[in-house]
């Protein structure tokens, strides 16, 4: 009898440590990759992101985003907000953040309009119909004007995105792209914005010593 409250015992202890560790458990690695940005990180990024040291340990921020709750800060709110972000562990705090994508209504050009040339460090293009985006280490921008449904004059809005993983900078403008089509969807942008291939895009010519 006593060994059988021992098994019986033993048996229920591992039902609590399992149940408990699937309620701790959130998506990590590629998974939170996955889940995370309105699934708007593409299978060929997330295995770029395997070379990273951190990988494992990525964890979709605490604080909830979305490129709806973003889109809406913009156009009810008139300020910056995010609609991706993704930590190197569970923690809301944004040191931590290993990847994010943020929006910010109301800048101005990223560049002069007139500027001819790139540098060592930081790369300009122009995409065409006003558009322009830069990159530098570990990110990328892209400015473009939305025509917003319902507002008296054009929106203009800086997508940025950052991240600390192993990414090249076709990657980071792929995502930043894919992310910041859905957010022109959103904020019902009613006139055409066609963000190009990265593969296609050439940065102004750089600066000559």
């Amino acid at each position: 009898m006593k060994r059988l409250r021992v098994a019986i015992l033993g048996v229920a202890l591992t039902l609590l440590t399992s149940a408990g560790c699937g309620a701790e458990s959130s998506p990590h690695g590629a998974d939170a990759l996955k889940t995370a940005c309105d699934g708007i990180i593409g299978s060929s990024t997330i295995d770029e992101a395997r070379t990273s040291s951190d990988f494992d340990d990525l964890h979709v921020a605490s604080t909830s985003t979305s490129h709806a709750n973003a889109a809406k800060t913009l156009l009810d709110e008139d300020h910056a907000a995010y609609a991706c972000r993704i930590s190197r562990n569970d923690s809301s705090e944004s040191r931590s953040d290993a990847l994010y994508i943020k929006f910010t209504p109301g800048l101005n050009h990223l560049f002069p309009e007139d500027q001819e040339q790139s540098y060592s460090s930081y790369r300009a293009y122009r995409l065409g119909n006003g558009m322009q985006a830069t990159m530098e280490a570990g990110s990328a921008d892209v400015y473009f004007s939305c025509r917003a449904k319902g507002k008296d004059s054009p929106v203009s809005v800086t997508g940025s995105f950052y991240s600390t993983l192993d990414l090249r900078p076709e990657t980071r403008f792929r995502t930043l792209f894919r992310s910041s089509q859905e957010m022109s969807k959103l904020l019902k942008c009613e006139n055409k914005i066609n963000f190009p291939d990265p593969a296609t895009m050439k940065y102004l010519p750089l600066q000559k010593d």
